[in-house]
């Protein structure tokens, strides 16, 4: 039972055939391919020439002659560098809240260890093997995405929602050593899992995600939920293992820092001591809307930025309650929303809220044609000009 009355192993609602003597509907795009998954790739590639033509432009808009390392290798890659090439620190500087060596501790696990095994192939190369890796997961991702749209609304609402996620202004941590791609990727494999009800395969990929990053934790509030659905509709007590193993990842993770550093509370205190991260209540997202924060008031793009992924959280939301996707979908789309208006480290950035990706999957099947191609535009416009403007002015956290 759902808020849309369906359950998650409802069938695709995939393109009907025309009622007799309607004119015949032509086939999705992905449908003309020799395999529809292709599409999404497709659609990943064209980012990357757009994302190579932004960087190529925007240096010859800025009179500069950058490597390409420039526009990748921005801020938190250097964590995820260290990590990959070193590893956590065996011991901790002192005066251990002021290291940077420290702060790579609040980093997830997953993602560097993708790019040391990309690593093995560019014979230590770590910034080539962290394209590879960024690569592969972008295009992971994109897959994903599909897949997960092409189970609920069919190949044609699976085409448009992977335009959308692929020109989504949050899409230029393709161009970025960031671990957001990685990130949807594994969480729509296991959405994917829970839908079709591969319990094992979904608490599988959903303890992958929650050593990926600690915003997936949510995995487990969805998966508990679908669990009891299947429990009460079908008695279907296996459903239990996906919330079971998902949060394994993290505890995992958790239990490698407490022995490490003796103390189980390690990353947690890193996060307030360091990086300043907490949960709130939602009042700096407050303030930022009404452009009250001391922080952002000054950085004028950057808080126009957290004020437009603010109303596009909150039209996608809407967008999802009336596309009646199964509720255990719509919950993680609300839940990763929920936590970046909480937080006020985070906030509504647009890589943020580009990991709530169902919102793409219900704008892609709610919103008219004369509405989603205007959409689509004005989207691919902000990706470029994030992709392009802001490694050129580095101020603040990335968006």
């Amino acid at each position: 039972m759902t808020a849309a009355g369906t359950s998650p192993d409802r069938a695709p609602s995939r393109s009907r055939d025309p009622e007799p003597g309607a004119s015949p509907r032509r086939p999705a795009l992905s449908d003309r391919l020799p395999r529809a998954w292709l599409f999404p790739l497709l659609v990943f590639a064209a980012t990357w020439v757009l994302i190579l033509a932004t960087w190529y432009i925007s240096d010859a808009v800025y009179g500069q002659s950058h490597p390409w390392t420039f526009h990748f290798l921005f801020k938190d890659a250097d964590y995820y560098l260290g990590i990959a090439q070193h590893g956590y620190p065996a011991r901790l500087p002192s005066p251990w809240r002021d290291s940077p060596v420290n702060a790579r501790v609040a980093f997830f696990p997953l993602f560097p260890a993708l790019i040391r095994l990309a690593s093995y192939l560019t014979g230590g190369n770590y910034p080539v093997a962290g394209l590879i890796a960024q690569i592969t997961a972008g295009a992971a991702s994109a897959v994903g995405v599909w897949a997960v749209a092409a189970r609920l609304r069919g190949h044609r609402v699976a085409d448009r929602a992977v335009m959308l996620y692929c020109l989504f202004p949050g899409a230029m941590t393709f161009s970025l050593l960031y671990s957001e791609p990685l990130a949807v990727a594994v969480s729509a494999a296991a959405i994917l899992a829970m839908l079709d009800r591969r319990w094992l395969l979904a608490g599988i990929a959903g303890a992958a995600a929650t050593a990926e990053r600690p915003t997936l934790i949510v995995l487990v509030v969805v998966f508990g939920v679908a669990a009891i659905q299947a429990i009460w509709t079908r008695r279907e007590w296996s459903a239990l293992l996906a919330p079971a193993l998902t949060p394994l990842g993290v505890l995992a993770f958790f239990a490698y820092l407490g022995h490490r550093y003796h103390d189980y509370k390690f990353w947690f205190r890193v996060e307030t001591d360091v990086w300043h991260q907490h949960l709130g209540w939602g009042e700096h997202t407050l303030r930022v809307v009404l452009w009250m924060d001391p922080a952002t008031e000054r950085a004028h793009v950057f808080n126009a930025v957290l004020i437009i992924m603010f109303a596009v959280a909150a039209v996608g939301i809407a967008l999802m309650v009336a596309d009646r996707l199964p509720f255990p979908v719509i919950l993680f789309g609300v839940l990763l929303v929920l936590l970046t208006v909480i937080s006020p480290a985070q906030s509504t950035r647009p890589r943020f809220v580009w990991t709530a990706f169902p919102i793409f999957v219900a704008a892609a099947a709610k919103l008219p044609r004369a509405l989603y191609w205007p959409v689509l535009v004005v989207s691919a416009a902000g990706l470029v000009f994030l992709i392009a403007w802001w490694p050129n002015h580095r101020i603040g956290p990335a968006p």
